[in-house]
């Protein structure tokens, strides 16, 4: 071919080529491609080059070994079933196996990679790296590619035509390996991966969607606890609190691994890190090792995030009230008052997006070190100032707050809401100093430290941290005598009866009584919950005189205050007769009791909670099982026994011994029916209240009675089942376990000495 290349004024004459091979360029052209592949460069003048200096993508090898290995391969520890599933995957037909390794800025994507690509690096060729961070850098990496495979291209080709040289060898070879690191947008990879249909891309991302027809997603998730430890281990060398910094961490690798290379530079401890860090948490989130990178530490990668989802500012805001919860299972409901539902829900699909955190159902998850972090005010990050911090907090105090449930009365059926407010209760309550707590804040720790109290006596001491808090709260809102203190006071009273602290919970429960009387009057709501709590604290130690004044002055209250049929009057009633059967009239106590059964199922019916208490206490008068019943000393002596340790089947043998002085109140051995109907009671308990309720373990001992009452062999095996099931439901530190799984065996030893003596065996007998 012949044609003048160069006709424009002022170049000189035109310059032509002939052949079918040859190029030509005048002196301002500085690049020509003949249609033959052959190149020229033209700098003043026209040099030719060889056809050979720049062959097509197609025809060039890959050399034996060609990589660039990236360094955070070193340290890796974990991560078996992700790096199965990549040794395990195939391709299909024409087209290039493709997996994203996605999460949480700092999970160690880049290293998961860097590892699965090193050990693969024989298998594969070329095996290369390119960080993907925008479409730039994606071509900037093909064009190191493109260079690395024909080194004499760098000084032919423009950068732009680098990298599409490298897109036309990917596409026309096979056994390679491309890394594509920190991919910010899922369109800047598409179209590289729509072209190749072998090989195999490794990408790895913050964004968890986007991918669908363009890569596998593999989600990472945190280290173990033993992988974390090891990580730090490697690093620092063996440190006894390794396992509790790396928890506070959150297993995060980044995070671990940081941690570890301070330690290892300051020789100092786990331990003192751990005080370095809640002192000065700004500080070391900022923290990196020297030499390290700066753009890597934990305030920074979650920073850059952060940047791009502030166009919208609900996001970011969402993401700092959600630092005041507990980690796991926050509602979604309570971000409804912050806009309307698309908006709150376009805030959470963007941020779960970006791994800032996870959605699952009706609930959030958020790592526990991005919450720490968003906890933290920071002058220097514009998404932390101090102000913002402050909203996010007492804007998490009132959402809280507003998700209570209507109803006050803290029965079972608020249950279910205040089971799952209470861990984000109890972390709000952690991380917010007192003195930035709101009225919101005082009314919902009242509200949970009364739920925590009804629902299950175990939760006493962590109800009564919150309801300490809560009265400080009330006192400094209200004053000493509002009606709120009072409210938190008579709870407060609650919890150190539930705690048996006996020397203190009866003057304590009495001056609360007073209080509410001078105060409230005799017929408040809260007074009659003082007037109980005192009768049950009088008991414990042993004024039954007490207990039963209270007690009769209680119903009369519930009386004309709630009427005949209300729960808490029946409660009071039940009250009465147990005071009534203490003081050694079980004929009339049994009475009492059946008659108040009857009308609880029909006022109430057979499942309301106040039901299920009343059927307990009558079963326990039919098998003297729940605790020893009798004259009040002796129970005192049967408790004192229980928290000292000692003997307690002698101390029953002497409540056994102060009833066959009693009217006898004659009974058979159970029967099969009485077992059945124990086993369908404490199933119902189950079923509609809390495992560790005190009405469900009445209902437990009713059973294990029963079981030692039938005298036969065959019920020994539930028996010791059910007494495992009740150490379990109660846990190790439940106020009560030591008393009752004491109860238990005493009960159980008592039960066979009654059931090897001669004549019939009585209530009294088989308590």
């Amino acid at each position: 071919m012949s044609a003048p290349f160069d006709n424009r004024p002022g170049t000189g004459a035109p310059v032509t080529a002939s052949g079918s091979s040859a190029i030509a360029a005048g002196r301002d052209i500085t690049q020509a491609q003949s249609g033959a592949g052959s190149f020229a460069l033209n700098i003043e003048k026209a040099d030719l080059v060889f056809p050979e200096a720049c062959p097509s993508a197609e025809s060039v090898d890959c050399p034996p070994v060609l990589t660039n290995p990236h360094t955070r391969a070193a340290l890796f520890v974990g991560r078996h079933d992700e790096i199965n599933l990549l040794d395990g995957a195939s391709a299909t037909p024409g087209q290039a196996l493709a997996h994203v390794l996605h999460g949480l800025g700092g999970i160690g994507k880049s290293t998961l990679a860097a590892r699965w690509a090193a050990e693969h690096s024989k298998s594969h060729a070329p095996v290369w790296w390119i960080t993907a961070s925008s479409r730039a850098a994606i071509e900037d990496g093909l064009a190191d590619l493109a260079t690395a495979l024909q080194p004499s291209l760098r000084k032919l080709l423009l950068p732009e035509q680098l990298g599409e040289w490298g897109r036309q060898w990917l596409a026309t070879h096979t056994g390679w390996l491309l890394v594509l690191d920190n991919v910010l947008n899922p369109a800047d990879v598409e179209p590289l991966l729509s072209r190749a249909n072998t090989g195999r891309f490794l990408i790895t991302s913050r964004l968890s969607t986007g991918w669908r027809g363009i890569a596998e997603p593999v989600p990472l998730g945190v280290l173990s606890r033993e992988e974390a430890v090891d990580l730090f281990t490697r690093i620092r060398g063996e440190d006894p609190d390794a396992g509790e910094l790396c928890e506070e961490l959150g297993h995060l690798p980044l995070a671990v691994a940081q941690a570890a290379a301070y330690c290892h530079e300051a020789d100092c401890s786990a331990r003192e890190y751990l005080g370095d860090l809640a002192a000065h948490p700004v500080s070391m989130y900022a923290e990196t090792e020297e030499g390290g990178d700066h753009e890597r530490t934990i305030a920074r990668i979650w920073h850059v995030t952060l940047d791009r989802l502030a166009q919208e500012p609900l996001t970011v805001r969402v993401l700092l009230i959600l630092a005041w919860y507990a980690s796991e299972g926050i509602p979604r409901t309570l971000l409804a008052p912050l806009g309307d539902p698309p908006t709150v829900r376009r805030a959470l699909r963007r941020l779960a997006a970006h791994s800032m955190i996870t959605l699952s159902g009706d609930t959030v998850t958020v790592h526990r070190l991005v919450q720490a972090v968003s906890r933290v005010e920071d002058d220097s990050d514009r998404h932390r100032m101090p102000e913002m911090i402050v909203d996010a907090r007492t804007t998490a105090m009132s959402t809280l707050a507003r998700a209570l449930p209507a109803d006050d009365s803290e029965g079972p059926s608020t249950w279910p809401v205040m089971r799952a407010l209470l861990p984000h209760v109890e972390a709000l309550a952690g991380h917010a100093p007192p003195q930035t707590d709101t009225p919101e804040m005082a009314r919902l720790l009242t509200r949970t430290g009364g739920y925590m109290l009804g629902a299950n006596p175990g939760l006493a001491s962590r109800a009564m941290a919150l309801l300490q808090r809560a009265e400080a709260d009330c006192v400094r809102m209200y004053g000493h005598e509002s009606p709120e203190t009072i409210r938190v006071r008579v709870k407060l009273a609650s919890a150190t009866r539930m705690l048996f602290d006996v020397g203190k919970a009866r003057p304590v429960a009495e001056q609360v009584l007073a209080d509410c009387l001078r105060i409230l009057g005799t017929d408040h709501e809260v007074t009659i919950s003082a007037q109980m709590n005192a009768l049950k604290a009088a008991g414990l130690a042993g004024d039954r005189e007490r207990a039963l004044e209270l007690a009769e002055e209680a119903h009369a209250c519930c009386v004309r205050v709630l009427g005949d049929e209300a729960p808490r009057t029946f409660e009071a009633r039940a009250s009465v007769a147990m005071v009534v059967a203490e003081t050694g009239d079980l004929a009339r106590a049994k009475s009492m009791i059946d008659a108040l059964l009857a009308d609880c199922v029909r006022v109430l019916g057979e499942e309301h909670p106040e039901t299920l208490s009343v059927r307990s206490i009558a079963a326990a008068f039919v098998r003297q099982a729940v605790f020893p019943t009798g004259p009040m000393d002796a129970m005192a002596k049967v408790v004192a026994a229980a928290e000292s340790g000692a003997d307690l089947v002698t101390a029953l043998r002497e409540v056994v011994e102060q009833l066959r002085s009693m009217e006898p109140v004659e009974t058979a051995r159970a029967t099969e029916g009485d077992v059945a109907a124990a086993e369908r009671h404490l199933e119902t308990c189950l079923r509609v209240l809390d495992d560790g309720h005190a009405d469900t373990l009445a209902a437990r001992m009713v059973l294990f009675q029963t079981y030692a009452a039938t005298g036969d062999e065959r019920y020994t095996e539930r028996a010791v089942r059910l007494f495992t099931e009740t150490f379990m439901a109660l846990g190790e530190d439940h106020p009560m376990t030591g008393m009752v799984l004491g109860l238990f065996q005493a009960l159980y030893t008592l039960s066979e000495e009654m059931s090897e003596g001669s004549g019939p065996v009585r209530a009294e007998d088989t308590d």
